[in-house]
């Protein structure tokens, strides 16, 4: 049987089987909602799902019910893959095509509680996009029961789209529109635009995002990609940590690589030939996270401001013959994250509300070689931070380290050294996650220097 010691114990995971992108992320009702990509069967990446956590405190995760799953003979037989939930905007408690809903099923928003997704019929990963209703919506609701599927969009004939995934929802202009990533048939990567003025028939308006012109170029220069994956807008105002600025993020996918996350800084503005269509005008372009195990995370608005959380890579990991039945898991979700923008740069902070995770039980740590608790925090500057087989470098400025098991994610300290600032002109802005599968951790502290630790209250991700 595969050694499984070193799992994560604080965040989210299944207790079985395999987890992949974060989806249909909402807080409604007091409570923050994280569905995710699952095989609930085996620990390695088929027969896709929907899995279910939710939190009160944004710290401490419940487990819900598998939420659904392939529809026999349905558009989504061979995997229900990533997608959103529908922001209320797109649709009131009046607005259902399949089935009426009275007003004790709708939340405290007066919506209903839907899903958009791409179902993918076969083994070529050629999808449709589908939505599902929830079958009780009310304030009340655990999200745990939903309809059937229907298709509200296709893949396009037109601009030679190879493969669409992964629709991303919001309002601009007083109209509603969905993003898509995709793949043209010349092996470029492309983000597709769709009209959602019908919800339930939503029609294509052609390639919004790709790699022309000078930044394009050299964007795909630096972070090649055939396809962009999970495309998320994070629109921001003057009021937030986001300067006004719009911040598109992909995931990028080259030769069946899942490779980086690029955060491109820009301005959502009206189309020159019709106000109510967006546009994005790029300015900039970035690593989201500067390990290399965070992939295709999702975003959502909380009365806070925007949250995210991403997935930690790993693996399949196949059943033992020996052991078919033991209870094996494959994949996790990073820490809840905020983001702003300064300028043409993202800032990327864990949630403070994690700080409900730590125990009060620190203690000092002296120059030299310490190993680490499965379950802690550690605040050093500088220093390495190893396992039995490599070394990581820490950035010579304050961060915050955060282990759990064989994952690690590491963010900045920013109110310490400002990014940027002369004294520190690399400090980074944005987190790095690590996985070692089975690692023990081992922190070096630099010499005439001290580092802190404190442990985690465990108890709520599992």
């Amino acid at each position: 049987m595969p050694a499984q010691s070193a799992l994560p114990s604080y965040h989210i995971r299944p207790g079985r089987g395999w987890l992949n992108d974060p989806n249909g992320m909402t807080y409604r009702d007091g409570r923050w909602h994280v569905f995710y990509q699952h095989n609930p069967a085996a620990a390695v990446h088929g027969d896709i799902h929907w899995g279910h956590v939710s939190s009160d405190d944004l710290a401490t995760w419940t487990p819900h019910p598998v939420a659904f799953g392939p529809t026999p003979d349905g558009p989504d037989r061979a995997g229900c893959w990533s997608g959103v939930f529908v922001p209320d905007s797109f649709r009131g408690a009046n607005e259902v095509s399949d089935s009426g809903v009275s007003d004790s099923e709708v939340s405290d928003s007066g919506a209903q509680a839907l899903v958009a997704y791409s179902a993918v019929s076969d083994e070529t990963a050629h999808s449709t996009t589908v939505l599902r209703r929830a079958l009780d919506s009310s304030p009340s609701s655990t999200l745990d029961e939903w309809s059937e599927p229907w298709v509200v969009a296709t893949t396009p004939e037109a601009d030679e789209v190879a493969q669409m995934r992964d629709p991303f929802l919001f309002t601009f202009g007083g109209r509603r529109w969905a993003l898509h990533g995709a793949g043209l048939t010349d092996g470029s990567p492309a983000v597709l635009l769709f009209g959602c003025d019908d919800p339930d028939a939503w029609t294509y308006e052609g390639l919004w995002f790709t790699g022309a012109g000078a930044l394009g170029a050299e964007l795909l220069g630096r972070f090649p990609a055939d396809i962009w994956e999970c495309p998320q807008l994070v629109l921001g105002d003057d009021s937030d940590d986001s300067d006004g600025r719009a911040v598109l993020v992909l995931a990028t996918q080259h030769h069946g690589s899942l490779d980086d996350v690029v955060a491109v800084v820009g301005d959502l503005e009206p189309s020159s030939d019709d106000p109510t269509r967006p546009a994005f005008n790029a300015a900039a372009f970035e690593r989201l996270d500067l390990g290399d195990a965070c992939y295709a995370p999702q975003f959502a608005e909380d009365p806070t401001g925007s949250w995210h959380l991403g997935w930690v890579r790993q693996s399949d990991v196949p059943a033992d013959p020996s052991d078919p039945d033991a209870d094996l898991v494959a994949g996790c979700l990073t820490l809840p994250r905020r983001i702003g923008v300064v300028g043409d740069h993202v800032v990327v902070t864990r949630a403070q509300e994690l700080d409900a995770l730590l125990s009060g039980d620190s203690r000092a740590l002296a120059a030299g070689g310490h190993e680490l608790p499965s379950a802690c925090v550690v605040r050093t500057t500088g220093g390495t931070l190893g396992w039995p087989g490599g070394v990581i470098d820490l950035p010579p400025v304050p961060v915050e380290v955060w282990v759990d098991g064989e994952v690690v994610e590491v963010y900045p300290v920013l109110g310490a050294t400002p990014p940027g600032s002369a004294s520190a002109p690399d400090t980074p802005r944005v987190p790095a996650t690590y996985r070692r599968v089975g690692a023990t951790w081992r922190l070096d502290v630099p010499t005439d220097d001290t580092a802190w630790l404190e442990l985690v209250a465990l108890g709520g991700a599992d």
